[in-house]
């Protein structure tokens, strides 16, 4: 498979494509965007080759699910994680973050609390809030070295309103991957406190070097019976447009439930590029996926290079899993009111101001670099030349 692709620049602008043509909008088509978390590289070919026929067949029409779906799911599931799933277990849903939604409206009720690690996805945090339940925070904690979960903290929150908590492994902003034994403990808390949990593992494929994927779908059977795991190659792939997710939903009763649920809200078939796309997707795309990571992983040895020798003021807190770095600000000094400003008008780059994922996220800042590396080093470059013109003789 050609992977060329990982050092070839394209402009994406004109596209309607939210990370530039709507952040052109916001900020000025002079600035290097660097906040949504999409990629810009061009998807494998198999996939880019499925949508070609479809546009040449030239008759859009209604869709189904192809009938090899479930079947490739589960297998890139059992390949790629370990984990035996069965062909019923697997829903259909467009996007993740509606899958999320759906299960918020069916398990929980109005004034509900669930529990979100924080800082937090946006779309984790909405889907909450926005059904009248009541988040609880549960801020994760840096030990210098990691980022990790605080259970003894959050067990003095708990009472008999807490309902659910949503996980997200690879965690998003943070990066950080959840080892088996961290899954354990969030089992034990789960069945004890009688939660239903859901698993955003939507970056499972996007890991770092020495790093290792463990899902919960490795856990036990009591777990099993009350959660959801919401997979999805559309971020592994770079075609998040093209709108695809699983929901891996082991007991027969949540699964029902849900399928109550997507048919009150009709989502049952996937668009036709879609339909057209899943095999390929999950049966000739791998040696493309391996690729990709090793790019990232060079990707984020030149960002950590580059700001502990040029920009020491800025501390990335190194990902296990995503395309996302993680970066504290707080040596500077600066308030995000002031960060936000240095990025935009002197460095000429937009990214995500922490507070963007809640209060927690305050003193950071997210930046996407799936990218080019000669348009990583160029963000580099504007930033770390509006670093020195404001920071040089203060470190």
């Amino acid at each position: 498979m050609n992977t060329g692709c990982f050092d070839e620049v394209i402009s994406r602008r004109g596209t309607n494509c939210a990370k530039y043509d709507e952040m052109d909008e916001k900020y000025g088509k002079d600035i290097l965007h660097c906040g949504v978390a999409d990629m810009d590289f061009r998807a494998p070919e198999p996939i880019r080759e499925a949508c070609r026929k479809v546009t040449d067949h030239g008759i859009y029409g209604y869709t189904n699910l192809p009938s090899c779906y479930p079947a490739v799911v589960g297998e890139w599931i059992r390949r790629e994680y370990g984990c035996r799933v069965e062909d019923e277990w697997i829903l259909f849903s467009p996007r993740i973050n509606i899958g999320l939604n759906m299960a918020v409206e069916t398990f929980t009720k109005p004034g509900d609390r669930i529990i979100v690690h924080t800082p937090a996805y946006p779309a984790l945090t909405d889907a909450v809030n926005k059904h009248g339940r009541i988040m609880i925070g549960s801020p994760l904690e840096w030990d210098g070295t990691r980022w990790s979960m605080n259970f003894d903290a959050l067990e003095s929150k708990m009472d008999a309103s807490v309902k659910m908590m949503i996980l997200c492994n690879p965690h998003n902003p943070t990066g950080r991957v959840w080892e088996a034994e961290e899954l354990k403990a969030v089992e034990s808390f789960c069945l004890r406190h009688e939660l239903f949990l859901l698993s955003d593992e939507i970056h499972a494929d996007i890991i770092r070097k020495g790093r290792r994927f463990c899902s919960i779908l490795s856990l036990s059977e009591p777990m099993r019976k009350r959660m959801i795991v919401y997979q999805s190659v559309t971020k592994t792939f770079n075609i998040p447009g093209i709108m695809f997710s699983n929901m891996i939903i082991p007991d027969d009763s949540m699964r029902q439930a849900m399928k109550a649920t997507v048919d009150r809200e009709g989502f049952h078939n996937p668009n036709i590029f879609a339909a057209a796309v899943i095999k390929p997707a999950y049966q000739e795309c791998g040696p493309w996926k391996e690729e990709l990571n090793r790019c990232l992983d060079e990707n984020m040895s030149l960002l950590a290079g580059y700001l502990k020798e040029h920009m020491p003021l800025f501390e990335l807190r190194e990902p296990e899993g995503t395309f996302l770095a993680w970066i504290d600000y707080r040596k500077t000094g600066m308030t995000e009111t002031q960060i936000v400003k240095f990025f935009l008008e002197e460095a000429k780059v937009s990214v995500y101001e922490g507070s963007h994922f809640g209060e927690a996220g305050l003193g950071f800042i997210r930046l996407n670099a799936a990218v080019p590396k000669r348009v990583l080093e160029e963000i580099l470059d504007r930033t770390g030349n509006a670093y020195s013109l404001r920071f040089r003789g203060k470190e």
